[in-house]
């Protein structure tokens, strides 16, 4: 078989094996490779930047599920992190049946890590003081509506059943006068009712982390500014992990870039294989 027939009549299961290895080696040898940070993603880190420690708190609703998890998870993360190491308080709650897992398991994540970092116990998050999570609460519409005039009377109890107004974050925060932003991460239409309730009645900031395919029913709200920022997919989780490496916030790369890593370099090889492929099917017609 001559050179150029070689190049149109590779062996499918030579195509297979370097697909899989290209998937695979980026989450277990590191890559560096740059993220192109969107404005809607420069646009939330900059003003997460700009919240004064230890006033106003920061409202995360965790509104993802199981199967958005790769794309959502890492932006909780992300944020909690962000919040944490800035010393900006964080209330948590869920309006999806589904969220509290996804809220315990990254505020566990981030607050184990936060606390084998912490230098001194004044570094460390303490629960209740920097950190409360509410729970999940059925009819949101009602919920975010009534949590305008009291936070206390929609979610009486947190997640672990102690009353809220024992916990000293909830004591000094009342409603949406005391939040800076609300962050809701979601695959659903949650951000809409925020938008028209929290923020067209209170005034509260809100900004979105979704999944891709969610994302493009949302730019409309980047444009008219009713969005403070914005959160796509992946990337945008990626976008966030890398600002917060070029902040010193960590010193590894997260999930996200990880998978948009491992993304990146599919993409690359499918394009090689389309140049190679057109490369052989030019020479061949040639040769006849």
């Amino acid at each position: 078989m001559k050179w150029h027939e070689r190049l149109t009549g590779i062996d499918r299961r030579i195509i297979y094996g370097l697909l899989t290895i290209f998937i695979i080696a980026p989450f277990f040898i590191p890559l560096k490779l740059r993220e192109n940070i969107m404005p809607q993603t420069k646009k939330l880190f900059d003003f997460m930047e700009s919240i004064p420690p230890h006033e106003k708190a920061v409202i995360i609703s965790f509104d993802y599920t199981p199967s958005t998890y790769p794309e959502c998870h890492p932006m909780a993360v992300g944020l909690l992190r962000q919040c944490f190491k800035r010393k900006i308080p964080v209330i948590g709650m869920s309006f999806d049946p589904q969220g509290p897992g996804m809220a315990v398991d990254a505020s566990d994540y981030v607050l184990s890590e936060i606390n084998r970092e912490a230098a001194s116990p004044d570094d460390s998050v303490r629960y209740g003081i920097d950190y409360v999570y509410l729970g999940y609460k059925a009819g949101f519409e009602a919920a975010i509506l009534e949590m305008g005039e009291n936070i206390a009377s929609v979610f009486p109890r947190d997640h672990l059943g102690t009353p809220v107004e024992s916990l000293p974050l909830m004591a000094r925060t009342k409603n949406y006068k005391d939040i800076a932003i609300a962050l809701i991460i979601t695959a659903a239409a949650y951000p809409d009712w925020w938008v028209l309730y929290a923020q067209s009645r209170y005034g509260v900031k809100v900004a979105a982390g979704l999944t891709a395919v969610m994302a493009a029913e949302f730019y409309p709200y980047l444009q008219t500014g009713q969005f403070t920022g914005m959160l796509s997919g992946m990337k945008g989780a990626a976008e966030y992990e890398e600002l917060m490496l070029r902040h010193n916030y960590t010193q590894e790369l997260g999930k996200a870039e990880r998978g948009m890593n491992s993304q990146s370099m599919i993409h690359i090889l499918i394009i090689l294989f389309i140049i190679i492929g057109n490369i052989g099917y030019f020479l061949s017609r040639k040769k006849k």
